[in-house]
């Protein structure tokens, strides 16, 4: 099974004008700073760090999960695939290639996605299986979408709290971390992968 990023976030986990502030950036009349591209890559660079630390993802992207066949069901109960990354949004679709070697496009109906779970994963629907498929690698697809949202209007205060300590540190040391503390803010968002 591998997973990978197909599309990356968008927005900013942080308002660019916390970020100034936490920076102490000199802003012209209009509200910028001569720092803000700056300041935006140490905003994606953190939230980077944050996801990595969490195993989570914090603004809305579309991930995909490969594997070489559907897993089979242990003990009667349905085979289970996980969606590594947190909260999930919606499961896109999920493609397979069938014994006869033709990519298929599974019926939503046909499955469940469990979003409450952390991380979260689909199963067979009740009634169904998963369908049987080519001798292949990558022969299951599975893309989904997982976030917080958008923007920085969705993402837990903590989260943000270490994004902009984290860019303050990077502004005012050069990117050293001085608090060894601050990684505790991300402690309550833990996801712990199976």
């Amino acid at each position: 099974m591998s997973t990978r990023l197909i599309v990356p976030p968008v927005g900013l986990a942080v308002s660019m004008d916390a970020a100034r502030t936490a920076a102490r950036a000199d802003l012209r009349e209009d509200g910028t700073s001569a720092l803000d591209a700056e300041i935006e890559q140490a905003i994606r660079t953190y939230t980077t760090e944050a996801e990595g630390e969490m195993s989570r993802a914090v603004i809305e992207q579309v991930w995909r999960v490969t594997l070489d066949c559907f897993p089979a069901a242990p003990r009667g109960g349905p085979g289970a695939i996980p969606l590594s990354k947190s909260p999930l949004l919606q499961v896109e679709h999920v493609k397979f290639y069938d014994v006869d070697g033709i990519q298929q496009v599974l019926y939503p109906q046909d499955y469940e996605a469990d979003g409450e779970s952390e991380p979260g994963f689909i199963v067979p629907a009740p009634g169904f299986a998963w369908p049987a498929t080519a001798h292949r690698i990558n022969a299951v697809e599975v893309q989904y979408r997982c976030g917080y949202g958008a923007d920085h209007t969705t993402v837990p205060d903590g989260i943000k709290g270490f994004i902009l300590a984290r860019v303050a540190e990077h502004f005012e040391t050069g990117g050293k971390p001085t608090n060894e503390y601050v990684r505790r803010l991300l402690w309550p968002y833990k996801v712990y992968n199976l």
